[in-house]
């Protein structure tokens, strides 16, 4: 009987880990040590490697939760014409919370990143089909075009932040909209 209570505190100091990870390197960057990361979960740093070998595993596991996140969101929008829309605009929120995400994914060459790269085109397809046959997208935007604006938006955040937090951000999400869907791009806050 004392195996479960050890797995739910595994799972518990798991989930722990992730949000500190989220949290801290929103904060301090994707070079934030490893240690403040399992101080702010509460954990040691042993148990933090019992979880994650190294900072490319833990940032693997923040990434997949993402695409976790990304598929579910993808389920509900089935069926509505801004279906894609809405999803990219979710993306590109996720984006701009978290871009050391954004540079961590860039450094990892594994295949990992390719089947979330891969569940992440599989979540959006349908969308962007539905939102073409209902002349809410472009004719030929596929899936691969609305991955393809995703480092576009890191690249135009990158510029945002070197110029001091000017309207770019909210200029580069209309031209990445407008590019790919014919409707008005939202309003952005």
């Amino acid at each position: 009987m004392a195996e479960a209570p050890a797995r739910r505190d595994a799972a518990r100091n798991r989930a722990r880990l992730l949000a500190a990870a989220r949290h801290v390197a929103a904060e301090h960057g994707p070079e934030v040590p490893l240690d403040e990361i399992a101080r702010e979960a509460g954990v040691s740093r042993t148990t933090l490697h019992r979880h994650f070998a190294d900072r490319e595993a833990l940032a693997a596991a923040v990434l997949r939760e993402n695409v976790e996140e990304i598929e579910a969101r993808a389920r509900t929008l089935q069926g509505r014409d801004d279906g894609a829309a809405q999803l990219f605009r979710h993306v590109l929120d996720v984006q701009i919370v978290t871009p050391w995400l954004a540079q961590m994914a860039a450094r990892e060459r594994s295949s990992g990143l390719a089947e979330l790269s891969g569940r992440t085109k599989a979540a959006f397809a349908p969308l962007v089909a539905q939102a073409r046959a209902a002349g809410a997208a472009h004719p030929g935007t596929t899936a691969e075009d609305v991955l393809l604006a995703l480092p576009m938006m890191m690249a135009a955040l990158a510029a945002d932040h070197r110029a001091g937090g000017s309207d770019g951000l909210a200029r580069a999400r209309r031209i990445l909209h407008r590019g790919l869907f014919t409707t008005p791009p939202p309003e952005t806050g």
